[in-house]
C-alpha cells in the first residue's frame, strides 16, 4: 500500500508539472516504476525497501540520458548503498511524507524535504551530489573554557555548520574526524572582522597562534588564555567539543563570512539554491 501511495504522488507531481510519464517500464538493462519525460532527459523512479544492483542499473540508465532515483521505504534490514548513488530514504510522519537527502546527516533539519517538493526539485535537476564544497560562511559555536593555570574563563569556538553559495549545508561534526578547520586562516580572519563589526558583543579570547606544548614536545596553532597566554591543549578541547556538538541549542553562535572560501569534503546530496 505504501508503494502505491508513493507512486501515486509521483504521478500527481508529473501532472502538476505538465510532464508526460510512463509506468512499469522495462528495458533491456533496467526497469522502473515510473519514467518521467523532461525536456532533454528522463527521470526514472523506483520504489523499494532493499534495492539491488543499484550502481550497475544507475550506470546503464545514464548511458541512455536517464537520471535514476531510488526511493527507499522503511525496512527492518536496509541495504547499504554508496553515498553518491541517488538512493533516498522516505520518512513517514503523521499525514506527510518526507525525503532524507543524506542518511548520515539526518540530524540536520535542512536535510529533509517534503516529498512533493523533493520530486519537483529532482525532476527539474535541482537535487545534486557534491564531492567537495566551497564554504563561504561558517556558523561558530562559542563556549567558556577555564584556564588550567590562572582559572579565568575564556571563549573558545568550534565550527557548527558550514554553508556554500550553492546551498550545501554541512554539520561540523562530520568534518571533525577528517578535516579540522578550526584554525584555518580564513576563519580566524573572518572572526576578527566579525568582532570588529559587532563591538557590542564581548569576546574574551587570547590570540590564536602557535604555542609550545610540553605534552607533544612541539608548537601548534592553539587557543590560549587572554590573561596569562597559557595554551589550551587541542586534545582536551576536542573532548569538550565532541560532547557539545550534539547539544548546541544553548550555546552562543555567530555566522562568519569568509573573504577566502574554504574547500572541504562534502560527499552529500543537496538542494540547489534558486
Amino acid at each position: 500500500m505504501e508503494k502505491e501511495i508513493i507512486i501515486s504522488t509521483i504521478l500527481d507531481v508529473c501532472k502538476d508539472m505538465g510532464l508526460n510519464y510512463i509506468t512499469k517500464v522495462k528495458s533491456a538493462t533496467w526497469n522502473a516504476d515510473v519514467v518521467v519525460e523532461h525536456d532533454t532527459y528522463k527521470v526514472a523512479f523506483n520504489v523499494y525497501k532493499c534495492p539491488r544492483n543499484v550502481a550497475a542499473t544507475y550506470k546503464a540508465m545514464r548511458k541512455e540520458r536517464v537520471c535514476g532515483c531510488w526511493l527507499l521505504l522503511p525496512a527492518a534490514n536496509s541495504s547499504y548503498q554508496k553515498q553518491s548513488l541517488p538512493c533516498f530514504n522516505l520518512i513517514f510522519q503523521t499525514d506527510k511524507e518526507f525525503v532524507c537527502l543524506n542518511s548520515m546527516f539526518d540530524d540536520n533539519s535542512n536535510n529533509r524535504l517534503e516529498f512533493p517538493t523533493f520530486l519537483h526539485l529532482l525532476i527539474d535537476g535541482k537535487i545534486k551530489f557534491a564531492e567537495q564544497a566551497e564554504i563561504n560562511k561558517i556558523e561558530l559555536c562559542f563556549y567558556k573554557n577555564e584556564c588550567w593555570k590562572c582559572h579565568r574563563e575564556n571563549d573558545v569556538y568550534f565550527a557548527n555548520r558550514l554553508f556554500s553559495k550553492e546551498g550545501i549545508v554541512i554539520n561540523g561534526q562530520h568534518l571533525m574526524m577528517d578535516e579540522d578547520i578550526t584554525f584555518n586562516p580564513s576563519i580566524i580572519k573572518g572572526l576578527k572582522k566579525y568582532m570588529h563589526e559587532h563591538p557590542s558583543e564581548t569576546f574574551i579570547m587570547g590570540e590564536i597562534k602557535p604555542r609550545y606544548s610540553k605534552t607533544i614536545g612541539e608548537a601548534y596553532p592553539s587557543f590560549g588564555c587572554a590573561q596569562c597566554d597559557s595554551i589550551f591543549g587541542n586534545f582536551y578541547l576536542q573532548e569538550n567539543m565532541t560532547e557539545l556538538m550534539y547539544c548546541t541549542d544553548s550555546l552562543r553562535k555567530a555566522i562568519i563570512t569568509l573573504d577566502e572560501p574554504i574547500k572541504v569534503s562534502a560527499n552529500c546530496w543537496y538542494k540547489v539554491n534558486n
